[in-house]
């Protein structure tokens, strides 16, 4: 078998980050396969595995790309502000509360938390953690985050 060159691997690699991405965005985190990616990705499953050993090393790969699409949902000027884009966010958006579901499960929860804390501008730190936890209770609360949304 041919040994392919350096920039094609690159490609492809991207390819599978990319096709990684749209999976867990568009469909969900449990449909997160290799089989998945390479069906998708018009590629072998063994090109996955060439590129990445494991899901742990590709879900890392494929973290800024989907946080390329969430982080915007939200404005993170203030604790103030950041708590009134979440509440509009998770009450008039079916579109990005289906992308927030779909994403659930690509962090641990400590890791969600503080990569909202460390965004959210503000000199109170103790006041933009309770913001974050406040936000997450609300989701959970209304039930949104632990419930798959309605098909948009």
């Amino acid at each position: 078998m041919p040994r392919v060159n350096r920039a094609t691997s690159e490609r492809t690699k991207e390819r599978i980050i990319e096709t990684a991405a749209r999976i867990v965005l568009n469909e969900g985190f449990e449909h997160l396969t290799f089989t998945n990616i390479a069906k998708e990705a018009n590629i072998s499953r063994s090109s996955t595995n060439t590129h990445f050993k494991n899901k742990e090393d590709l879900i890392e790969a494929i973290k800024p790309k989907v946080g390329e699409v969430i982080v915007p949902l939200f404005c993170y000027d203030s604790p103030e502000k950041f708590l009134e884009s979440w509440k509009k966010v998770y009450l008039t958006d079916p579109h990005a509360q289906k992308l927030l579901y779909n994403t659930r499960n690509l962090v641990s929860s400590n890791e969600g938390i503080d990569g909202l804390i460390s965004l959210i501008q503000g000199e109170d730190r103790e006041k933009v953690e309770e913001v974050v936890l406040y936000c997450i209770g609300y989701s959970m609360y209304k039930g949104i985050y632990g419930q798959k949304p309605e098909p948009i």
